[in-house]
């Protein structure tokens, strides 16, 4: 396995070895200036020697970050006559990057061209894009990849979250958090970013009928960052409707999702996200947004699905939620069922060695 990283190194993990590789960067000297973001844009991966040595039958891509580093990726297969599959990790939000990003005007052409562009070109040579649900069809689709070439191979749940905690770990684990008592507690796990609509929760407790605590884990990239989300949100620093963990551990993490009555998900781009299996996989109802493969993880007996960006639906369904018990333990059992039968990482496994083999064998005729 090929990994663009901070360093150069080679591991061994069971039968896989792990090569970890710096990319090349034409504004090196500029890379401590810029933000991680724009800087990984211009990583370009040193794979064509690596390619050339070990003559894989077939390579799979599996993240579409940084784009222009995939575009050369794949063009190296071709070059080399080196089929290649992709995964749709990112597609949604890369499709329409200022849908999900929020992006000003000015910047949509830029994102066509050194984002939506390659992605486009890397998806028509795929001998097969392995999409994470069926909602994906239209994208690819629109991208000009015939249907035949599409199949879905959806992401599996870690089991690590499919183990109930004993209460005397669950609550040393939690311990440090100083979770509220009384209320309902509403859980959102994520990257504190725009498309992630951490915005829109904020804005819906102020609209809730039920007195609800929105528990917010994940890192705090910076306090000023934290400060100006919550008041742009209306809402005071003190006010006790919502609590930020900053970083959890995975362990924490465990714990936290068998410690509250639900989970909140307003994202307003994501393809197939893995917190909401682990939600589900926990036992608990989930209210998320109608975006990307979500419809598929969660159905009306899991949770409730709202449009993206809007507070009043959010904070409606986030009320339905915290004022119904029975509903409460019948979606979350349900949920755990569903992760259980149509989430499975063995499953995922069988199906894209099995599409491998269908490409190589393609290939030899």
């Amino acid at each position: 396995m090929y990994v663009m990283a901070d360093h150069d190194s080679d591991a061994v993990d069971g039968p896989l070895r792990v090569y970890r590789r710096r990319p090349v960067n034409a504004l090196a000297r500029l890379e401590f200036a810029l933000p991680r973001r724009v800087s990984s844009m211009l990583w370009r991966p040193k794979i064509a020697s690596w390619l050339r040595e070990f003559a894989p039958s077939i390579v799979h891509f599996h993240n579409p970050h940084p784009p222009g580093a995939l575009k050369l990726a794949a063009r190296t297969c071709a070059k080399l006559n080196i089929p290649y599959v992709i995964s749709t990790h990112g597609f949604v939000e890369f499709n329409d990057f200022s849908k999900g990003f929020g992006s000003p005007r000015w910047q949509k052409p830029l994102l066509d061209r050194f984002v939506r562009r390659p992605l486009v070109e890397v998806a028509q040579g795929a001998a097969r894009v392995l999409m994470l649900s069926p909602y994906e069809t239209p994208i690819l689709t629109g991208m000009g990849v015939p249907e035949d070439r599409l199949s879905v191979v959806p992401n599996g749940v870690d089991a690590y979250f499919l183990e109930i905690l004993p209460e005397s770990e669950r609550l040393r684990l939690i311990s440090r958090l100083q979770l509220p008592q009384g209320a309902p507690l509403l859980l959102f796990v994520g990257n504190h970013t725009v498309n992630k609509g951490l915005d829109v929760l904020l804005r819906s407790l102020s609209l809730m009928h039920c007195d609800a605590v929105a528990v917010i884990a994940g890192a705090i990239r910076s306090k000023a960052e934290n400060a100006a989300l919550i008041a742009s949100s209306g809402l005071a620093s003190s006010d006790r409707r919502f609590l930020f963990t900053d970083f959890i551990s995975k362990e924490e993490l465990r714990a936290l999702y068998q410690s509250v009555q639900a989970f909140i998900f307003p994202s307003r781009a994501d393809t197939l996200p893995l917190v909401i299996l682990e939600a589900m996989a926990s036992n608990l109802p989930v209210v998320a947004t109608m975006v990307g493969g979500i419809p598929f993880e969660v159905t009306a007996t899991e949770g409730i699905l709202v449009p993206p960006g809007d507070p009043e639906a959010l904070a409606a369904a986030m009320d339905r939620v915290c004022g119904d018990p029975a509903m409460r333990r019948r979606m979350g059992a349900s949920g755990r069922v569903r992760v259980l039968a149509h989430f499975d990482w063995n499953v995922s496994a069988t199906l894209a060695v099995d599409i491998y083999r269908g490409v190589i064998a393609a290939q030899k005729r």
